[in-house]
């Protein structure tokens, strides 16, 4: 604990798990793959934790059924206040889309068809590609590109893109695939 002896960079604690967790998914729009990175910033001005450790329990998030930003809210706390952390985490994920959806659901059946919430909800969902496209960016600058991971990521994205109805298998086999010619590629060069 001692990078907390600044009085800037308070430790975290249960409470202040819950109310950033809260306050990030209350105004953050687009899922997971919007919420994540949001949350890894805030941990990294909060120096609770750098970047690459919140980049590995998103990938360890992965691994669990569930909402993507709730299983690494829930992991990301775990490690930094145990199992009170977590917990104030979870709420602090699960609350503030829940009230959400009670109050837009009353205010859209009452002004979903202006012109104004349209156009916002038009611009709110043009964001959210952005986001993602810079997350996996920011993931794939850290990956060691060669020709066969060039190769082999073009290919995926290429049959993701063509057969979109099919796209949760053809990824779990295309990971398959990649895990398989990275053990081979490997062998051989022993």
């Amino acid at each position: 604990m001692d990078k907390y002896k600044n009085a800037a960079l308070k430790p975290p604690t249960p409470l202040r798990l819950f109310l950033l967790h809260a306050r990030i998914n209350l105004v953050t729009l687009g899922g997971g793959y919007v919420i994540v990175p949001v949350t890894a910033s805030s941990y990294e001005k909060k120096g609770w934790m750098t970047e690459e450790e919140f980049y590995e329990i998103f990938a360890q998030a992965q691994a669990f059924p569930g909402p993507l930003a709730l299983n690494t809210a829930i992991l990301s706390s775990l490690k930094l206040c145990g199992f009170w952390g977590a917990f104030a985490a979870f709420w602090g994920v699960i609350i503030p889309p829940f009230l959400a959806i009670i109050l837009v659901s009353n205010l859209m059946s009452t002004f979903g068809s202006l012109p104004a919430v349209k156009n916002f909800l038009d611009g709110a969902g043009a964001v959210v590609p952005g986001l993602v496209a810079a997350m996996i960016w920011k993931n794939a600058k850290k990956r060691k590109w060669n020709a066969p991971h060039i190769i082999e990521t073009a290919a995926l994205a290429v049959l993701l893109i063509l057969f979109p109805a099919y796209s949760l298998p053809i990824l779990l086999i295309g990971i398959g695939c990649f895990y398989a010619i990275e053990v081979i590629c490997k062998r051989c060069s022993k």
